[in-house]
């Protein structure tokens, strides 16, 4: 960075309302220079957006699904084809907004880059993800498709037993409205995307030079193969084992050789969820595996977006791999013991105490 733009970046850091004007006549420089510094520094990714947006070290920016979680409990065992007592509640989710709020509760810089309705529901979704510390001005408004819906239903004991996502809204998230958040990709430390981004936008993404770690949440045994093109350039895959077979168009069933098939497709490291069995994590240089712990689950709905996040915090953190596993683990099972796709309380000072009292 030359002098005079350095300069420029400096006031900005101080002040980033002031006006052209107001910078200029700080530095002793014209308007139509300091105008032409902060073109050089978007341009750059030093400035990303209104209001002089800087970027920072690392942020992460997640590309994915946004929705409104609507999820009903059974009070009893779950009866087919009839009306069951129970509960219902309405939270905030999504895979990629999940990742981004789990995040930024554990004490990350987050953007998130997703499409939601111009509608009551959307207004109410954006609300709520900025109270949780997600930077949300890079959430695209959608004037006629509604926000995405996720209506879960699980049974007496959390676990998912049917769904149905109303998520044509992300197919809108396409190249041409990523491309205009160029500046942001190319200044981010690292950007997370989820399957539920359209094969044609994962594609448009392999094919960008990015200097940011790559990471990807597999979403669904469906949805997973979407992965193919941008497997090479992850730094991370998070997958589960039917999304890894998926991925792979195998009937492989040993998690340690369905990991090794996936680090042979380029991928640098695999988080593989075992479900109730914990986690292996593998790479060209380690490979280790960690048992859940123990809970008495409420939802398992966004249980692996926690674990992603709680893993990366970690790895931030500069904990030890056992120690990244061990926290992951503990992030997944407070969300499991949560009502809600987020544990509201979810911190880097709450998981560690949950940690020690175990």
């Amino acid at each position: 960075m030359k002098n005079q733009t350095y300069r420029v970046y400096e006031a900005i850091k101080l002040d980033p309302l002031a006006s052209q004007q107001a910078l200029a006549d700080q530095l002793g420089m014209s308007r139509e220079s300091v105008a032409g510094h902060i073109m050089q520094l978007t341009r750059q990714g030093y400035i990303l957006g209104k209001g002089y947006l800087l970027a920072e070290q690392n942020t992460y920016v997640v590309i994915g699904g946004a929705n409104v979680d609507i999820n009903g409990h059974s009070s009893a065992v779950l009866t087919t084809h009839d009306s069951n007592p129970g509960t219902i509640s309405q939270s905030p989710g999504g895979v990629g907004r999940n990742i981004a709020e789990n995040l930024a509760r554990l004490g990350e810089h987050v953007h998130l880059i997703a499409s939601i309705g111009l509608d009551q529901r959307g207004n109410w979704l954006i609300e709520q993800t900025r109270a949780s510390g997600v930077e949300t001005h890079n959430i695209l408004r959608h004037d006629t498709l509604p926000t995405g819906t996720y209506l879960a239903i699980n049974n007496d004991s959390g676990q998912l037993q049917a769904a149905i996502a109303d998520m044509r809204i992300i197919d809108t998230l396409d190249a041409q409205k990523l491309s205009s958040k160029q500046a942001l990709l190319q200044s981010a430390y690292s950007i997370i995307i989820d399957a539920n981004l359209s094969s044609n936008t994962i594609e448009w993404l392999a094919r960008q030079s990015i200097s940011a770690q790559l990471v990807a949440d597999a979403v669904s045994t469906a949805k997973a193969p979407r992965l193919r093109p941008i497997l090479a350039k992850l730094t991370l895959l998070k997958v589960n084992q039917d999304e890894a077979r998926a991925i792979l168009d195998s009937n492989e069933t040993d998690p340690n050789k369905l990991a090794k098939a996936l680090l042979d497709t380029g991928v640098d490291e695999v988080l593989l969820s075992l479900g109730s069995q914990g986690v292996l994590f593998t790479s060209a240089e380690h490979s280790q595996q960690k048992i859940c712990y123990p809970t008495v689950p409420v939802s398992d709905t966004g249980a692996g977006d926690a674990l992603l996040a709680g893993y990366l915090s970690a790895c931030q953190q500069n904990k030890s791999l056992d120690d990244s596993l061990s926290f992951a683990l503990a992030c997944a099972a407070m969300t499991l013991e949560s009502a809600h796709a987020n544990y509201p309380e979810l911190t880097v000072q709450n998981v560690t105490q949950w940690i020690e009292k175990l």
